[in-house]
């Protein structure tokens, strides 16, 4: 009896260590799916602040360049009127150089002196400016050079040496190259 009581006791002991490890088995298991449920959540939640970073950043950057287009169609905004006008301007030029011997056409004359002023005054109080061309170097991003001259005595090469017409340009943009003969 003792051999069978000794038995049972042995017998209760390993249930008892199998019924122990079985719980802590499910017990680490629960754990383990909890720890990478929560890494998961926290990869995701990671992952979402990141794209919350990025988009903000790409409305930043929208909002700059929409207020930087703002600005330059502000500041251009007189350019293709500008460009239009220049045409009259050249026109009213040679109204002023034409010779006038009558009276009559000196009085004519004087009133299309007066509205050439009024056209540069114009101009210029929207930014708009001749570009100074005779005598200044050649810059190809100012100056389109129709022909070149050889140097002559008291020249340096490289030089505008005559204006076929007036270059503008509306604050630091080009409107229009002025045509030039360039010494070489």
């Amino acid at each position: 009896m003792e051999a069978n009581e000794q038995n049972t006791k042995e017998e209760l002991k390993e249930e008892k260590n199998v019924a122990d490890e079985t719980p802590q088995e499910e017990v680490t298991e629960e754990t383990t799916t909890e720890l990478s449920n929560e890494e998961k959540l926290q990869q995701e939640v990671e992952k979402l602040n990141d794209q919350v970073y990025r988009l903000s950043a790409e409305i930043s950057n929208i909002q700059k360049r929409n207020a930087k287009e703002r600005q330059d169609a502000a500041k251009y905004r007189s350019q293709s009127l500008a460009q239009n006008l220049l045409n009259v301007i050249d026109n009213l030029e040679r109204a002023i150089a034409s010779p006038s011997e009558s009276e009559e056409a000196q009085n004519l004359k004087k009133g299309v002196e007066m509205v050439y002023e009024g056209f540069l005054y114009a101009l210029k109080e929207e930014g708009i400016e001749e570009i100074e061309a005779l005598n200044q170097p050649f810059d190809p991003t100012l100056h389109h050079a129709v022909q070149t001259v050889p140097v002559e005595e008291g020249q340096e090469a490289d030089r505008v040496v005559q204006v076929y017409q007036k270059g503008y340009k509306l604050k630091d943009r080009v409107l229009r190259p002025a045509m030039v003969i360039v010494s070489q």
